[in-house]
C-alpha cells in the first residue's frame, strides 16, 4: 500500500513539473479551417507573467491583441476582438503544442498550434 501511494505521489509530482515546465512564452502557429474550407494561418504571440497572459493573435488581416488572457495549470483562457465582436479563445497546453478551441459565433473551432523555435 505504501508502495502504491508512493508510485502515485511520485508521479503526480512528476506531472505537474512538466505542466510547470511548458514555456508559454513566443510564437506558436496553427491554421484554421472555417466551415467553408477557407483556411486562415494564425500565430499566437504569448508572453505570460504568472497566471497572466498577454500578446496579440497575427492573422492574414492583422494582429488582434489578447485581452482578460489567463493560465491557469495547463489550460489558458483568452478573448480577441474582430470587427466589433468578442472571440474567445480556451487552449490545453502540452510540451510542443497548445490545442485551442476558438468560438466564433456558435461554431467552435480546433486548432493545434505548434511553438515555433529558430533553428
Amino acid at each position: 500500500m505504501k508502495k502504491a501511494t508512493l508510485f502515485t505521489l511520485m508521479l503526480m509530482g512528476s506531472i505537474a513539473v512538466c505542466i510547470a515546465s511548458v514555456n508559454l512564452n513566443g510564437n506558436w502557429k496553427g491554421l484554421l479551417v472555417l466551415n467553408d474550407g477557407t483556411e486562415v494561418p494564425l500565430t499566437y504571440k504569448l508572453k505570460a507573467d504568472g497566471d497572466k497572459l498577454t500578446g496579440d493573435v497575427e492573422t492574414n488581416t492583422g494582429d488582434l491583441p489578447i485581452t482578460d488572457g489567463k493560465i491557469k495549470g495547463d489550460s489558458i483562457i483568452f478573448n480577441v476582438t474582430y470587427n466589433g465582436s468578442s472571440i474567445p479563445n480556451k487552449g490545453k497546453c502540452y510540451a510542443d503544442s497548445i490545442g485551442m478551441n476558438i468560438t466564433i459565433g456558435e461554431d467552435v473551432y480546433h486548432v493545434t498550434t505548434k511553438k515555433v523555435t529558430d533553428k
